[in-house]
């Protein structure tokens, strides 16, 4: 037996007595980061706006295409779904609360969190106007999907101000988001600039359904299912960073920031008469060779003492995680 023989017999030995060390898998940053090295150095901030926008109605759709040599068969499916049992008073608790808790993170974690008053009465700042109210509006949420939504301003930073790229709207809604939310973002911008301290906008977007879909080209057939589920949306929930000459940066969820619980009650809501209509239209369907089409409706009512505090949760969990991040970066 050679030395050679020997020497690589000891080593297949010591490979398998060794124990297992599983490579570590990289994990899932939680954060989306957009352009980090503009927080670089971020010592002084002011919260410029919290909005907190609730989706109050959400529309679920999804359609089957049949194949490359199909015709549509299988129609499309769609779920309209209606958020109940809250009031104007619940969302302002929720929106003041979220907000209030934001500071006392981003304090405890070394930031030093300016008084607005500098802010608000900067000329640049002060030329977009915002809205005294709450606005609703319509936005996507998906490919297929959208939702009207409740935008609600703390009471700490009202009025309601939204600045470009809180909301994806389409038509004169967004042409005048543009127009508002640009002014916003420019009177931060020039705040930054003259006062060295950099503007913290935050948007949460708080979800009252989870839907779950099939269907897409090659599918012969459609479905969409919903149940309720309280969370906050990810990509659209975000702190946006703004700094001197628009240097600003954007941490958005990752992954939705759910509550565990059960918050709602869910019932039909589609009309006897709508159900006839629907029959009616797919019998019509069905002869024509254009597949049937199936819509739904359903009201997803909160109970008494859950959905204010189950919101105000995840708005605390999604300020850890942001305010967490936003610091590694500084």
């Amino acid at each position: 037996m050679t030395i050679r023989f020997v020497s690589s017999l000891f080593a297949a030995l010591a490979l398998a007595t060794a124990p297992t060390v599983a490579l570590a898998a990289k994990a899932k940053d939680p954060v989306k980061v957009t352009s980090p090295k503009n927080v670089k150095g971020t010592q002084k901030i002011v919260i410029g706006q919290f909005t907190v926008g609730f989706l109050i109605e959400r529309k679920d759709s999804t359609k089957a295409g049949g194949g490359l040599m199909g015709n549509g068969f299988g129609g499309r499916s769609t779920v309209r779904s209606t958020l109940a049992g809250y009031s104007a008073e619940d969302l302002q608790e929720i929106a003041d609360a979220a907000h209030q808790d934001l500071v006392a993170k981003l304090t405890a974690a070394g930031f030093e969190v300016v008084d607005r008053a500098g802010l608000v009465a900067h000329p640049a700042y002060a030329k977009a106007k915002g809205e005294p109210g709450t606005r609703e509006m319509t936005t996507r949420t998906g490919r297929d999907d959208n939702a009207n939504v409740l935008f609600v301003s703390a009471s700490q930073t009202a009025p309601l101000k939204l600045a470009a790229g809180d909301v994806f709207a389409g038509g004169l809604s967004a042409m005048s988001l543009i127009m508002s939310g640009t002014q916003v973002v420019g009177g931060a911008s020039t705040y930054a600039k003259d006062s060295g301290v950099n503007v913290v906008n935050a948007i949460y977007y708080v979800d009252f359904a989870d839907s779950d879909e099939y269907g897409g080209w090659f599918r012969s057939s459609s479905a969409v299912s919903v149940k309720g589920s309280l969370a906050l949306l990810p990509d659209q929930s975000k702190l946006t960073v703004i700094g001197a000459n628009y240097k600003s940066a954007t941490l958005a969820l990752a992954d939705p920031v759910a509550v565990g619980g059960d918050f709602f009650d869910k019932r039909d809501s589609m009309s006897g008469g709508e159900k006839t209509t629907n029959a009616i239209g797919n019998a019509i369907g069905l002869l024509g060779g254009v597949g049937t089409n199936s819509s739904k409706k359903f009201t997803f009512t909160a109970r008494p003492g859950t959905y204010v505090p189950g919101a105000k949760q995840a708005a605390f969990d999604a300020n850890e995680v942001l305010v967490g991040r936003l610091a590694s970066l500084r």
